[in-house]
């Protein structure tokens, strides 16, 4: 019982005597709620929808599987937490003392080619540093504060990733699209340049009508290279993200019939900032630079050593285990610095103004996020107004080019105006696929924004 009791006394007083500031999270001067957006309620935050629930594409969701398992970027993230992990480990080793066997055998000449002795020692060695003023404490706790860092940062990585692929994916199926379309536009206007040209020939029509088919047809034709081009390019990026050159995408929703949740709430900042895994990575970061501070100040004070040998010592081998020969001795230490030219001293000074800088950066990333989610939120509203009103446009250059088919056919509109109307559909086209993209992309950027496209990994 009194065994137990001083053992417990022991450790309050050591637990007591840890030097340097405890960690806090430094308070935030942020707004309550963002500034009001006709048309999105404050109720929850849409971070914590699963990336499956916001893009429901399947072969999009089969791509962004891949890649959380084959990607470059986040298996290195993955590998350093498992280092970090490690280092951990061994900064708690240092709670406990250390065990080592060692042998040795030594002669000793005494001015003779004969005259010597001999000594043989088999020992055990007992090491263990009394941490009374919390060094080894201040290390585990900075060692566990870079690991949980680390684990902020590969969810950092999965969270980039998911949006990356969505983004090159969307991308992918506009640059579809728009290829699609100008290829279709060739073989129209392939057809009606042979029929200006057949028109020319039996006198109904001017030169100048053929050439200007055969400008349109030409200015149709120029926009495949360079859609193809793209395409390639967005392919092999894709292809990186997902770590594997054969990866090939084929089927999948077309973008006017993606989905997107039925809302997009967003909530306060504090519950956004709080989810966002940057955010999260900093406060680590200051967590371990705050406790590097009590690293050094504990290197101030004194270090104790308490060191044990026990063993055997003969000058015969054939009597080292004996029970004569054994022996055991215990040696305290202590160690205080006095002179070292200032190192200690700038060391924690150092570490200040390391933790400073983390606080700083701290307050940097949180007013990032406010102001990123801030600008993301009103970059989808405008994305969706931009995707309202090229719907529109199309529908009227689909009219407009209707009424001019008509109009050319039965003679009351010239050449000209059928293919500016022809012209004006294409570009209407064109710019609604820019548009459905637009939308797609600002929604996956303000996902991104809020902290959504992560999850929590299982403990490594």
């Amino acid at each position: 019982m009194n065994k137990v009791l001083t053992i417990s006394l022991l450790s309050a007083f050591l637990s007591a005597c840890t030097v340097g500031p405890d960690f806090e999270k430094p308070s935030l001067s942020v707004q309550d709620s963002f500034q009001s957006i006709e048309g999105y309620d404050v109720t929850e935050s849409a971070a914590l929808i699963s990336w499956q629930q916001a893009y429901q594409d399947p072969q999009l969701q089969q791509l962004i599987e891949k890649a959380l398992l084959q990607n470059f970027d986040l298996a290195i993230a993955i590998s350093r937490i498992k280092e970090a992990r490690a280092y951990a480990d061994i900064a708690d080793s240092s709670f406990y003392p250390s065990l080592g066997l060692m042998a040795e055998s030594e002669r000793v000449s005494e001015g003779s080619a004969t005259d010597y002795d001999d000594t043989h020692q088999l020992k055990g060695v007992l090491a263990w540093d009394l941490d009374l003023f919390g060094y080894n404490r201040r290390a585990s706790e900075a060692a566990w504060a870079e690991l949980a860092a680390l684990g902020q940062a590969r969810n950092v990585v999965e969270m980039n990733l998911v949006a990356d692929v969505a983004s090159t994916y969307f991308t992918l199926k506009d640059l579809e699209e728009k290829l699609s379309l100008s290829q279709r536009t060739v073989v129209l206007r392939e057809r009606a340049f042979y029929i200006a040209q057949l028109r020319k020939e039996n006198g109904m029509v001017s030169g100048l009508d053929v050439r200007q088919a055969e400008v349109e047809l030409e200015s149709a034709n120029v926009t495949i290279p360079s859609l193809k081009l793209q395409h390639l390019e967005t392919m092999n990026q894709l292809k990186f993200l997902l770590a594997d050159e054969q990866t090939h995408v084929s089927g999948g929703i077309d973008l006017t019939e993606q989905v997107l949740p039925v809302s997009i709430p967003v909530g306060i900042p504090s519950q956004v900032l709080m989810r966002r895994p940057d955010v999260l990575q900093v406060e680590a970061q200051l967590h371990a630079a705050t406790a590097e501070i009590g690293m050094a100040q504990a290197n101030l004070f004194p270090k104790i050593t308490l060191t044990s040998e026990f063993g055997f010592e003969s000058g015969q081998l054939s009597g080292l285990l004996s029970g004569d020969s054994s022996y055991w001795e215990l040696v305290g230490g202590i160690t205080q610095p006095l002179f070292n030219a200032g190192k200690l001293r700038n060391d924690l000074s150092a570490a200040e103004q390391r933790a400073y800088q983390a606080s700083l950066q701290y307050k940097k990333i949180v007013m990032h996020a406010f102001l990123e989610v801030s600008n993301q939120l009103m970059a989808f509203k405008s994305s969706e107004t931009i995707y309202l009103a090229q719907k529109k446009l199309l529908v009227a250059a689909r009219e407009y080019g209707r009424l001019a088919r008509i109009r050319y056919r039965n003679g009351v509109a010239s050449a000209l105006d059928f293919m500016d109307a022809q012209r004006k559909l294409f570009d209407a086209q064109l710019s609604f696929s820019t548009a459905k993209k637009g939308r797609l992309l600002a929604f996956v950027n303000l996902y991104r924004a809020l902290g959504g496209g992560w999850t929590a990994p299982l403990t490594i």
